[in-house]
């Protein structure tokens, strides 16, 4: 942490937090010193998914990237410049968080449970986060979810002061069974349709099974093709569905399904 120039800000017992300086003159000078080595030139436009961990660390030279923003809650809805990076305009930055604060309130009415029962959230397609912004306010944790062959949006997220991270939907993700009261799926399923003979749509289906806890929730949205087909896998994972119409971010009807998982045990 010394050579890198992190400075602590606060301990207490095993827990330390440290503060990254903007200002990196100081790392520079502990390159020229052997303390630590900096990084070649690199392309930070694709995602870090399974890449090897270099023995460096690297350098904003272009200063002019840097972007102050603001604290939260304001941050939540500040138009970044991550945005303007990846092609989303203030205009349509505005829609997307007034699309998902309407989706949020009739995915309320769906589900019919009180918001303290849902406290661990996971959105397995994040985009740029609006679904969270959406629940913002609401008593729960949301960990966004970007897939590593989609637009690199988490740059986005963290701009936002959101959590997340990347991953692949054919493979399991890091944590344990039960973690999540509410899983949404947005899309996500068709994203992985090319890929059949190794990730089947039971393959995803399963591993969403196993990090949703007992009378949890699954919202899914997708093409009618594959809705049908978790309608007809769904009772073999003990998952209550219904199925209601929403419409999508054109104005157009779209499908929803609510699914809950059973709770049951082996007698």
């Amino acid at each position: 942490t010394t050579s890198m120039c992190w400075k602590l800000i606060a301990k207490h017992v095993q827990t330390a937090i440290w503060i990254k300086p903007e200002d990196q003159s100081c790392r520079q000078k502990n390159a020229d010193t052997k303390l630590l080595n900096i990084c070649d030139s690199y392309d930070n436009s694709p995602p870090s998914w399974k890449i090897p961990l270099m023995n460096c660390v690297r350098l904003n030279k272009d200063q002019s990237n840097m972007q102050k923003l603001p604290s939260r809650p304001d941050r939540l809805s500040f138009y970044s410049r991550s945005l303007e990076m990846i092609g989303v305009t203030p205009e349509k930055f505005a829609k997307n968080n007034k699309f998902w604060r309407d989706q949020v309130s009739m995915y309320w009415s769906f589900l019919g449970v009180e918001k303290t029962s849902i406290r661990n959230v996971m959105d397995m397609n994040a985009n740029i986060g609006g679904f969270a912004v959406a629940l913002s306010n609401d008593p729960v944790w949301i960990m966004n979810v970007v897939p590593h062959t989609m637009s690199n949006t988490l740059p986005v997220i963290y701009d936002r002061g959101l959590i997340g991270s990347y991953h692949d939907w054919c493979e399991p993700f890091s944590t344990y069974p039960r973690t999540y009261d509410l899983l949404h799926a947005f899309h996500i399923f068709s994203h992985y349709q090319s890929r059949k003979e190794d990730c089947s749509l039971e393959d995803i289906m399963l591993e969403m099974d196993r990090i949703i806890r007992p009378e949890g929730f699954i919202i899914i949205r997708d093409e009618n093709a594959i809705l049908s087909g978790i309608n007809d896998l769904a009772p073999k994972f003990l998952w209550d569905v219904t199925t209601h119409m929403l419409e999508n971010e054109e104005s157009k009807p779209e499908k929803v399904l609510v699914c809950r998982k059973k709770f049951w045990s082996i007698v």
